[in-house]
């Protein structure tokens, strides 16, 4: 796993950003926020049962991030149609102001050393 000092890798992940029809997806990477701090947090799948609450918690805590001139930015190894049809159907995600990016070839999770044995994203969180 990366640790303090390691570069973050590069990336470029389709992201779902938005309910919005025709808006709903943007490519997002890691050059998109440049100038920023990025918070980067990744979760195991979509549809779980604690997964939402964490994602809801950093969607709660945005405009502080904002505040310190971060961008949250989360990810898990689902793609952007199913993050899109987490946030439509989950009450608590309707409106997050953040990216879910969509890491469906689990390039990311790798290069950052969190896929677990079983396939999926290991929760982690990266401030870069």
């Amino acid at each position: 796993m990366l640790t303090v000092g390691d570069k973050f890798p590069q990336f470029d992940l389709t992201a779902c950003v938005s309910l919005e029809k025709g808006a709903e997806f943007e490519q997002i990477d890691h050059k998109t926020y440049e100038g920023k701090w990025k918070i980067v947090f990744a979760w195991p799948k979509d549809f779980t049962f604690v997964c939402p609450t964490e994602i809801a918690a950093f969607g709660k805590l945005n405009d502080e991030f904002a505040d310190r001139d971060a961008q949250v930015l989360g990810f898990s190894g689902d793609s952007e149609f199913v993050h899109h049809a987490w946030r439509k159907d989950h009450a608590d995600l309707r409106d997050l102001p953040f990216p879910m990016m969509a890491d469906s070839k689990h390039e990311l999770m790798r290069d950052l050393g969190i896929e677990g044995e079983d396939g999926f994203a290991k929760r982690a969180v990266f401030i870069v």
